[in-house]
């Protein structure tokens, strides 16, 4: 990148000065452009090195001050002003302040350098650099070319990028779990970095700061690298040096990231080229190793289907299928079924093969019904739990959240079908217990679960029910919201101080509502039983609305 302070520093410049906006003097340079003309901003475009004699502007104090601050939005890197001509002896005391508030460089260059030669000399400066940029990039790419047709590891892509810029290099699994790292010895890392390295994860605070301010939506949409400044609130995190983040895609699928840190000098337009190379290099490597791993994956799915199949017989042929997978009959098994919402399916089957492996434990893994299915060997029922907690931590940095349905424990291989039914109902009443869950336990389920096996017919005769939709139909008649209040009082137990203050209102205006839910339903608030048979038809309700929903 040739910025306005490496223009100044040409031999064409030798006899300029700078009168103003020299904070301004790291901005790019991309093109020079001689501009006479009133309204020159509309000529030009970001990243211009104007040059100007103020010919359009010598009579009009006021254009020249709002020229500089036009220019500067435009985002041109800055001005020169040829001087010593009947024209203009010197930059107006006006745009030297309009520069200095919007940190525009204002050059001075004395009017016998002739404006074709700067241009040529600025021109050829950044051709000569493209250039240079270039064979420098091509080298890369060819160097990165030769690991993978070398059969190369993504390890070996890391080291020898790292060599290559000299800077530290890191990739990243979906769930940003460390695939690969290299560091040369003389490289500056900030704590960040030392989290990944020791932990074999990258940073979680860095990452939710990144995914806050739109960092990781932006890499997932534009496919592309982005670059990461530190500030104030990265400091605090312990990320006190600049990156670039680029996505690893193959078939615009993202299977993982590369990190590049600047470690000591600012990074460069060297090492956007670079981690793009990188990325695609990647990519090679993690599609080779995909479709070596394809045979095991379909074998893996088969093995699924027969187990989870209605009349599963457990004879000898299975059981060697399953002990290609260490999975035993006679252990105890749970099923997890994961409801990908918005995501790749690819990257939820990778993501819960990654925490199953993570886990050190038993698991197949596979795709069915568009949806993936677990099938993990557990000694105690909270296993299931820990299981399905590490799955949400790998998937925790997905564009959208996953679901997940978990049966309760079973002996043996036999009644893992039943076992997957108790998934899939877990993962369908998941709504009814609540909108910011991610995980539902057929265990925990309750009297959902039979609710659930009510027909229709049930819910519609039950004068609970009925009430219940008296007061929906109450509410949009008015506007009001008191069934929302009255579910809130239900699931505080009847606690009118604790509904009061999920609700954020006053006690009175609790008291009140409570009242017109009594007039309108026809109910006893204060009898127990009453509360148990409004709370049973409201969990009904929420269950077929998420039936409907679904």
């Amino acid at each position: 990148m040739l910025t306005v302070r490496q223009v100044l520093a040409m031999d064409i410049f030798a006899g300029a000065c700078v009168v103003a906006g020299e904070a301004g003097l790291d901005r790019e340079v991309r093109w020079a452009h001689p501009v006479d003309i009133p309204k020159a901003n509309e000529w030009v475009r970001e990243g211009e090195l104007l040059l100007t004699t103020l010919y359009g502007y010598r009579d009009d104090p006021l254009a020249q001050s709002e020229l500089c601050a036009a220019l500067a939005a435009k985002g041109l890197a800055g001005m020169v002003i040829a001087i010593g001509s009947d024209y203009v002896s010197h930059a107006p005391e006006a745009m030297r302040q309009a520069a200095n508030e919007a940190d525009f460089p204002l050059i001075e260059l004395p009017w016998d350098v002739r404006f074709e030669d700067v241009v040529r000399a600025v021109s050829e400066r950044i051709i000569n650099d493209q250039y240079e940029l270039y064979k420098q990039s091509l080298e890369i790419h060819r160097t990165l070319t030769r690991v993978v047709l070398d059969g190369g590891s993504l390890q070996d892509v890391a080291s020898e990028l790292c060599k290559l810029l000299n800077r530290p290099v890191e990739m990243d699994d979906i769930s940003f779990g460390v695939l690969a790292i290299a560091t040369n010895a003389d490289s500056e890392i900030d704590e960040t970095r030392r989290v990944s390295m020791k932990s074999g994860r990258s940073s979680t605070p860095l990452l939710d700061y990144l995914r806050r301010t739109g960092a990781l939506v932006k890499a997932r949409t534009t496919l592309a690298p982005v670059r990461i400044d530190p500030d104030e609130q990265t400091r605090a995190l312990g990320m006190t040096l600049a990156r670039i983040l680029a996505p690893i895609v193959v078939a615009r699928t993202i299977y993982g990231y590369v990190w590049v840190i600047a470690s000591g000098r600012d990074l460069e337009p060297l090492d956007f080229h670079a981690i793009e190379h990188a990325a695609t290099v990647a990519a090679l490597i993690l599609f080779r190793d995909q479709t070596a791993h394809q045979a095991e994956e379909r074998a893996e799915s088969r093995v699924i289907s027969r187990l989870l199949s209605e009349d599963v017989r457990i004879d000898n042929t299975l059981r060697e299928e399953a002990a290609r997978f260490r999975l035993r009959m006679e252990a105890p098994h749970a099923v997890m079924v994961v409801d990908p919402h918005e995501n790749e399916l690819a990257t939820i089957e990778t993501a819960a093969r990654n925490s199953a492996r993570r886990a050190g434990g038993v698991a197949v893994v596979g795709e069915r019904a568009g949806r993936v299915t677990l099938i993990v060997e557990c000694s105690r029922a909270e296993g299931i739990d820990e299981y399905c907690k590490r799955l949400l931590a790998e998937a925790r940095f997905f564009p959208s959240p996953i679901r997940i349905g978990a049966s309760a424990l079973h002996d043996g291989a036999g009644s893992l079908r039943r076992a997957y039914d108790e998934a899939l109902e877990a993962l369908a009443l998941l709504p009814a217990l609540g909108a910011k869950r991610q995980v539902a336990h057929f265990d925990e389920l309750g009297l959902l679960h039979w609710l659930n096996a009510l027909p229709p017919d049930a819910f519609a005769e039950n004068s609970y029910a009925r009430r219940l939709q008296r007061l929906a139909e109450s509410d949009r008649a008015r506007d009001a919201d008191l069934l929302h209040t009255l579910e809130v009082f239900l699931e505080c137990d009847g606690n009118g101080v604790r509904a009061a203050e999920r609700l954020i209102v006053h006690r009175h205006t609790l008291k009140y509502r409570l009242r017109r839910i009594e007039e309108i339903c026809e109910v006893d608030l204060s009898d127990p039983f009453c509360k148990l048979n409004l709370r049973t038809a409201m969990l009904s309700r929420r269950l077929r609305a998420g039936h409907n929903g679904a």
